[in-house]
């Protein structure tokens, strides 16, 4: 079978082969969902040659801080709201502790400034809804995990997400705040299974591609986090010059934060390491692992 991809729909040529219908796949992958009710709809061409996929309409980030929407998903939310579609995205801190030590501001000028930049950044791609929990930066793991998943739980309910997009398990660059969002994010999402739930992962091949430079600037917190196969992705979305363009400008709203970052990079090299956005589902085991981890909180709190 051949693919090509037409902005934000999945063309599958068949080849005088009835279309195949695989589960639980994305919008931006090569491959179909099977459920007219699910979150990705489907269109079967007369000659049954082809098959077109449209995209996720609702999708719902989930992250520790403002700007790690940014790097992660900037580029899907853009196709998301283009296409007509609508992106909640909710910050758990106000990451009011990402500053150098003798930064003088206070820490309510810190979390204004940051939700400030926030708004700002979304704003570039037209993502209007943007909400706060105001958990404590570097205090994520250590807030009330039943009342976050229950808040959590609720704007799920609320959203009917087709896709709800937050970290895996490691976090990325492990990044303690990240790894307690990851399991907050997917409790929620277990309490109320709506829709797909998508981990942002980077490729085997980005890591290689990147390792020097990432080694040199010190950027994993923990250790390098393990890359997705090929095999493993559950959606790629590969921006263009115009959407590498909007991420960078939205990269730019979150100035505090990211005019360091792009110094010690360059421009052009900041420009190519932003310009691809990879997610993963969940395994069986992490469901599990996660389910088993937050039942006994969640027990007598009204989540279920």
């Amino acid at each position: 079978m051949t693919t090509t991809r037409t902005g934000h729909l999945v063309r599958m040529r068949t080849h005088r082969q009835e279309p195949t219908m695989h589960p639980d796949r994305s919008p931006f992958a090569t491959t179909v969902h099977p459920d007219a009710d699910g979150p990705f709809r489907t269109a079967i061409a007369p000659d049954r040659s082809t098959v077109y996929v449209s995209g996720p309409r609702r999708v719902l980030g989930i992250w520790a801080h403002p700007d790690d929407e940014a790097y992660l998903s900037a580029g899907l939310m853009d196709r998301i709201v283009r296409s007509g579609g609508h992106v909640t995205v909710v910050a758990l801190s106000d990451g009011e502790a990402g500053f150098p030590a003798d930064d003088a501001r206070s820490i309510g000028v810190r979390r204004t400034l940051r939700r400030t930049e926030l708004r700002a950044a979304m704003a570039e791609i037209g993502v209007a809804d943007v909400r706060f929990l105001g958990l404590p930066d570097g205090g994520v793991d250590d807030a009330d995990r039943a009342a976050t998943t229950r808040s959590l739980a609720e704007i799920v309910a609320e959203i009917r997400p087709d896709v709800t997009v937050t970290f895996g398990p490691d976090g990325i660059t492990g990044h303690v705040d990240h790894v307690a969002c990851s399991a907050l994010a997917t409790a929620a999402w277990q309490c109320e299974p709506c829709g797909q739930l998508w981990y942002a992962a980077k490729t085997e091949s980005w890591l290689d591609e990147w390792r020097d430079l990432h080694d040199r600037l010190g950027l994993w917190m923990t250790e390098e986090p393990t890359g997705v196969s090929d095999r493993g992705i559950q959606s790629s979305v590969r921006l263009n010059d115009a959407e590498t363009d909007r991420k960078r400008a939205v990269l730019g709203a979150h100035a505090s934060q990211t005019a360091g970052v792009v110094a010690a990079f360059g421009e052009d090299a900041y420009r190519r390491w932003i310009a691809e956005e990879t997610f993963r589902l969940p395994t069986a085991v992490e469901l599990a692992d996660a389910s088993a981890g937050d039942r006994r909180v969640l027990t007598g709190s009204g989540v279920s």
